[in-house]
């Protein structure tokens, strides 16, 4: 019996273990994006100041998008509107 549980326990502990190794390469590429993104901003920012009248509508909306997606995306996890596997 005692054989049987630690299995149990052993199995969903690697079955844990490989869910959360698989956000690993979507976190790492990410936070490697975001990095990229932020030395171009800085690099921007240094050679052109700071945006005056560059953006036009159009621009503000693409740029909500992401901010909408992640809102978005949260929101539905937090309310238990999504299940996976």
């Amino acid at each position: 019996m005692a054989n049987s549980t630690n299995a149990i326990v052993v199995k969903k502990e690697t079955e844990g273990r490989i869910a959360w190794r698989k956000l690993l390469v979507p976190a790492v590429g990410s936070a490697a994006f975001f990095a990229s993104m932020v030395v171009s901003l800085i690099g921007t920012y240094n050679t052109h100041g700071w945006p005056k009248n560059a953006f036009k509508t159009s621009d503000y909306i693409l740029m909500s998008i992401p901010l909408i997606v992640i809102v978005s995306a949260v929101t539905e996890e937090v309310n238990g509107d999504t299940k996976y596997g």
